[in-house]
């Protein structure tokens, strides 16, 4: 490794988790970005140097710089590293040096990376294996998006968004399906999207622990080797008998004439049960125990930003999701309704990017049915520009002319106050999104509790 690393946008998701390996590695680390963050702040105690915006003064000729997709060309630390002659390294260039000479896991997919790679290094650490991972969100049992252990297992989250997982050739993998996300990346085709799994695919160099979604049929048709899993009677690994209890899951699992009854997850939906799955299924494979494996998952604290529970107030709970892709949204509502299937449950939806709200149009219509009102605010940009004639306005209009739901549009600004005289004791409220709608529950919360105390909701 390199003597000094200086990180551009050290704050994102993928970048911080680098960042703290090498921090753990006793690497010196520094990094820039717009704004001070929980993750910044977790990065700063552990050694980091931070500088709060971007400048391109801070660049000196000995570091190596790495950078991410969402990194600008004109960015003046970027700038500053091309005319000082800085090693760059992309962020997905920096983890295929990391992950060099480990077992390494990769889990990829259009949806459900970051709970499945979450689940994953939460079975590895139970099971005493002193893992390294690195993901795309913080593990609440961790406070940390990731790790660097001393045993000879990595396992990590690979990103399809910008074609960077072709650069990693994993020992085993998780593929947990593919979707339309992302394709202005893929010169807007999705056969070339498809193709590139495929090929990340025949990169895994241990068939035995490749486990891929049989229920998929794009992955169906891609003819690989591997195991499959899926609720499909003719996959590999076959779920069955799920069910959902408030927030947990239950299912059977089927293997090769053996059934193993009653597998519990602390988490909600089918899409869970089908994460769960694979992560049993290559846990299995390497080794592990059962008794391990159903223990991690009753265990599991889940991931921030994905079904988090952010609190309470007079009987109103608050909930916080990661999803914006429609099928997210989709399949999201559905858990949850299955978990309170008799309380109005209030969603709140944040369009993440205008490239993407485009692309989804004619797929909005009735993602939202399962909830009882629902309430769009504004586009939250992302650092993108506007797109002619493309607001918050394109989605009700979707919305309402497909779906019967109560919809109605509220500024960004304005939430929290309007939530605030909105709900009523026994209400869910889930905000939905990969913005500052993360921000609402607590923004609301605090708002309520000018006339009362909030306090902390228990499943």
């Amino acid at each position: 490794m390199d003597k000094r690393y200086h990180f551009i946008g050290i704050g994102g998701i993928g970048m911080s988790a680098l960042a703290r390996i090498l921090l753990h590695r006793k690497i010196p680390v520094s990094g820039s970005d717009i704004a001070l963050s929980y993750t910044i702040e977790g990065l700063i105690k552990e050694g980091a140097i931070i500088h709060r915006g971007h400048s391109g003064e801070i660049i000196t000729p000995e570091m190596t710089v790495v950078y991410s997709s969402d990194i600008k060309n004109d960015n003046p630390e970027y700038q500053a590293a091309l005319k000082l002659k800085c090693k760059l390294l992309h962020r997905s260039e920096l983890l295929a040096q990391l992950i060099q000479g480990h077992r390494s896991l990769a889990v990829a997919g259009t949806h459900g990376k970051t709970t499945t790679s979450a689940l994953l290094a939460s079975v590895l650490v139970g099971a005493g294996l002193d893992p390294s991972f690195a993901v795309g969100g913080i593990l609440p049992q961790f406070h940390a998006n990731s790790r660097c252990g001393h045993g000879d297992i990595f396992a990590f989250e690979a990103d399809e968004s910008d074609g960077t997982f072709l650069k990693y050739h994993p020992f085993g993998a998780i593929i947990t399906n593919i979707d339309d996300d992302h394709l202005n990346n893929f010169d807007n085709r999705f056969d070339k999207l498809v193709e590139a799994f495929r090929i990340f695919m025949s990169q895994v160099k241990s068939p035995e622990h490749l486990f891929w979604c049989g229920d998929d049929q794009h992955l169906s048709k891609l003819q690989v080797l591997g195991k499959t899993y899926g609720f499909g009677a003719g996959c590999d690994w076959v779920a069955s008998n799920y069910r959902q209890k408030g927030f947990h899951i239950f299912f059977d699992i089927k293997r090769e004439g053996r059934t193993y009854k009653d597998i519990e997850v602390a988490s909600i939906g089918r899409y869970n049960a089908l994460n769960a799955l694979a992560v049993f299924g290559l846990a299995t494979s390497l080794g592990i125990s059962e008794d391990a494996i159903r223990m991690a998952f009753r265990s599991f604290q889940g991931v921030m930003r994905r079904c988090e529970k952010k609190g309470a107030y007079e009987g109103i709970r608050f909930l916080d999701d990661y999803a914006h892709h429609p099928t997210e949204i989709s399949v999201t509502l559905q858990a949850i309704r299955n978990a309170v299937p008799e309380q109005r449950l209030v969603a709140i939806f944040q369009p993440h990017r205008y490239s993407r709200t485009q692309s989804c149009l004619g797929s909005y219509g009735t993602i939202f049915d399962q909830a009882d009102e629902l309430i769009v605010t504004d586009i939250f940009a992302a650092g993108e520009s506007p797109i002619s004639n493309l607001t918050h306005q394109n989605i009700i209009e979707e919305v309402q002319q497909a779906s019967s739901i109560s919809t109605q549009y509220v500024p960004r600004s304005a939430l929290s106050h309007m939530l605030a005289t909105f709900l009523r004791p026994g209400d869910v409220v889930v905000t939905l999104g990969a913005g500052d709608v993360t921000k609402v529950a607590s923004e609301t919360l605090s708002a309520l509790e000018r006339t009362g105390t909030a306090y902390s909701y228990q499943q």
